[in-house]
């Protein structure tokens, strides 16, 4: 919980001091990041002990550790390493925060460029997941058995029993407001899906990462492009992300270059 224990803030108030060691409140600065709202002079007595005991745990324990020479050995060095590297990452991107900005005619043009993202295309659906293109197949040639004014019905029976997914499978397969712009969602399955018409189903499995799909698709409704007004928090701050994260690549590309560097042979 408190990785950077010896990086203690000088500056910062003491808290508790363990065997020599002294330990500042600066050890809670991962907890602030991740909760601003975060106080410790706030908490209750009982919770603060609890912190307290934590800490206290862990320098004893790296105390010993050390005793057993455990910070010589390789796997030490290397974690050593990971969190300098970490902490330099954090401190980029603590200082870049302050100086990297992005314009309202950047983040225009991206969304002007990129309109695609910010359009929702949202479907409802039913699918029915398997691990191979056999049952799948089989599956398919269930459904055509019955008449057309039942298929949703024998779709939705046939996905509770044989469906992998565990999120729609006891729904009868149903998702509901999927959005076919979604980036995440595997490019085969929206491809698909666009392709079909209101109450069909795919007559031939299709094949993604996740294993092979038999698709129903109850409705696809109007495209809604979000406003810029809406997105534009949003993508200033993927830009400026973006950003920093060149100005730090770049930064190590350099520090490499002027490092001496040499492989086994």
């Amino acid at each position: 919980m408190f990785p950077a224990l010896l990086g203690v803030n000088l500056y910062a108030k003491t808290i508790v001091t363990v065997d020599g060691i002294t330990i500042s409140d600066s050890v809670f600065a991962a907890l602030k990041q991740q909760n601003p709202n975060f106080n410790y002079e706030a908490l209750p007595e009982a919770q603060k002990q609890q912190f307290l005991d934590e800490i206290i745990n862990a320098v004893v324990v790296a105390n010993t550790a050390k005793k057993e020479g455990m910070d010589k050995s390789e796997e030490y060095k290397m974690a050593n390493l990971q969190l300098l590297y970490q902490l330099w990452l954090n401190k980029q991107a603590e200082n870049l925060d302050k100086t990297v900005s992005v314009t309202d005619e950047e983040a225009q043009r991206f969304y002007n460029n990129n309109i695609t993202f910010f359009i929702t295309l949202n479907a409802t659906l039913r699918h029915i997941l398997v691990a191979k293109e056999d049952e799948a197949k089989n599956i398919i040639a269930e459904i055509g058995k019955v008449p057309k004014n039942k298929t949703r019905e024998k779709f939705s029976e046939l996905a509770k029993k044989y469906s992998i997914d565990p999120s729609s499978k006891e729904k009868g397969g149903l998702i509901e407001n999927m959005n076919l712009n979604d980036q995440n969602i595997a490019p085969e399955f929206v491809q698909e899906a666009k392709k079909m018409s209101a109450n069909s189903y795919t007559r031939t499995p299709v094949k993604t990462r996740y294993g092979y799909h038999v698709i129903y698709l109850q409705k696809i409704d109007q495209p809604v492009t979000e406003p810029f007004s809406k997105v534009k928090t949003q993508i200033i701050q993927l830009l400026k992300q973006q950003k920093m994260q060149e100005i730090v690549a770049e930064k190590v590309k350099k520090m490499r270059a002027s490092a001496n560097i040499t492989y086994p042979k």
